[in-house]
């Protein structure tokens, strides 16, 4: 028994390294995040809510390294009553990531955000003329319409400057063929994708640190209460 709750410590302190290292990727993750908005981005109003997904991912990371550390406390104090409350933590962490991954890959595949619906609705508005916000998201994204440059020909109308690589239209090959609508949530995609994967890795380490904790408090109580019968 002892040598059973000897390996289940050091499992969940390997555990408890792990998440934490996870946790502080995430740090890392929501740093670039915020550094990687340009400054045109935040003139125009453009950031989409990252300030607010980098500032959240640095929260989390650093309530993950926070729970680790409780974690190995926990084991060293050998204590049941601290290690309960770091499997509920565990638990707890690990149904936030799930929910912020499922908010997230459902933004990634439909949000748009008003602006760039406005500007799209616009472009189908005979009456409207210019488009100001699409011209901005086109210069960006090097996008052309909503769905491609078609749309312009479709509507008789000349794609605009902001359409072609450095607003040069002379040459064909300038022309940016991809719509905004596909661009944009391309973009949304690769910013997700990596905090997407390392969600998902520190949620199976939580929930392995969760099971393992339940073990090992029970082994505590099995060992206590075996030592207790004999004396």
């Amino acid at each position: 028994m002892y040598c059973t709750t000897r390996l289940l410590r050091y499992v969940l302190c390997v555990i408890s390294g792990i998440c934490a290292l996870g946790g502080c990727l995430l740090i890392w993750y929501g740093a670039w995040l915020l550094d990687s908005l340009s400054e045109e981005q935040r003139m125009l109003g453009m950031d989409h809510g990252e300030d607010l997904a980098a500032v959240l991912c640095v929260l989390l990371g650093t309530v993950i390294v926070v729970a680790s550390i409780f974690g190995s406390v926990a084991v060293a104090k050998d204590s049941r009553v601290l290690l309960i409350c770091y499997a509920v933590l565990l638990v707890f962490l690990l149904i936030v990531q799930i929910v912020l991954v499922s908010i997230s890959y459902a933004a990634s595949r439909d949000f748009l955000p008003d602006s760039l619906r406005q500007g799209l609705d616009d472009l189908w508005d005979l009456q409207h003329e210019g488009n100001s916000t699409l011209n901005t998201y086109e210069e960006w994204l090097h996008c052309c319409g909503r769905n491609s440059a078609e749309d312009y020909l479709h509507l008789e109308k000349m794609p605009p400057p902001s359409c072609c690589l450095n607003r040069d239209c002379t040459k064909h090959l300038n022309l940016f063929m991809t719509g905004c609508e596909v661009k944009f949530k391309e973009y949304v995609g690769a910013k997700t994708a990596n905090f997407h994967s390392l969600s998902w890795f520190l949620v199976i380490f939580e929930f392995a640190g969760s099971v393992t904790t339940c073990y090992l408090v029970d082994s505590i109580r099995n060992h206590r209460d075996r030592i207790r019968f004999y004396n």
